[in-house]
């Protein structure tokens, strides 16, 4: 029976670049012998070492604690750790079991959103809507994912891009009135209960209405609604919010994306009766 084994060996029977196992001796986990050639060479103990740093590695234990535990190895701390490893798999639990009911949820959100009447305007009251928002003087179109992702990064405990909270952006009224339809204030998430919030979309009145296919057909959707809008006696209170309910994130294929466009409107004193 040989007693060592080079670090080449090693690797191949772990699945483990050298590197690692030179990295875990120099963390002190591993304390390898140097044969004549100075080549480093493992031993029993070693592999012994390995398996239980390979375990506890796979649950996320960190190289620190691994450490700690092996230089005062006993039963007892053996029973602590166990404990230890076990609160890590309940949090893992939980965190999967949250995980999947996003999953869920995205699939629900995806599968609603086919089923909407596209280039129909309803009038619809909504209450106030919190969100998370980041604000620009000028927004381009091609900008906006950018953005998100920047938003999504501040506050990444709470908001995902691909994920269900809904997601959009709010034109700039000045860029508006001197005709120019892709440029925006803000981009933003809806948040939840509990959850950060930096503004909120008013509570009141909305004309909304859904639009398959290139962002490009905005203008046009907008001027439908507005023309909806004032044939009812309204108008708008401020400027128009887009959601991406379906996009890049969801399909390659620009026929597929579903956008809805929101107006916040009033009853128009102006309207002939």
């Amino acid at each position: 029976m040989r007693e060592f084994y080079n670090i080449s060996e090693i690797a191949q029977l772990y699945d483990l670049c050298p590197d690692t196992l030179r990295y875990y001796e120099e963390k002190g986990l591993l304390h390898p012998v140097r044969g004549e050639n100075r080549y480093r060479m493992y031993g029993i103990q070693d592999i012994c070492t390995l398996n239980i740093i390979r375990s506890l590695r796979h649950l996320g234990m960190p190289v620190e604690r691994i450490g700690s535990y092996l230089t005062r190895r006993s039963l007892d701390s053996t029973l602590d750790l166990i404990q230890e490893e076990e609160n890590i798999l309940t949090r893992q639990m939980e965190r999967l079991k949250a995980l999947r009911q996003e999953v869920s949820e995205r699939r629900k959100r995806i599968e609603t959103c086919q089923n909407q009447p596209v280039g129909k305007v309803v009038l619809r009251d909504l209450p106030q809507r919190p969100y998370v928002a980041l604000r620009e003087d000028i927004i381009l179109e091609g900008e906006i994912d950018f953005l998100l992702k920047k938003l999504e990064k501040e506050y990444q405990r709470f908001i995902r891009i691909i994920g269900n909270q809904p997601v959009g952006a709010v034109l700039d009224e000045k860029s508006l009135a001197q005709g120019v339809y892709n440029h925006y204030a803000s981009v933003f998430f809806l948040t939840k209960p509990h959850q950060p919030e930096n503004g909120a979309l008013p509570k009141g009145r909305y004309a909304c209405l859904f639009y398959p296919g290139a962002y490009s057909g905005f203008r046009t959707h907008l001027l439908r609604l507005e023309e909806f809008v004032a044939g009812q006696g309204l108008r708008p209170v401020e400027a128009p919010v887009e959601f991406y309910h379906i996009d890049a994130h969801d399909t390659n294929r620009e026929e597929e994306y579903l956008t809805e466009i929101q107006l916040r409107v009033e009853q128009n004193p102006d309207a002939p009766m």
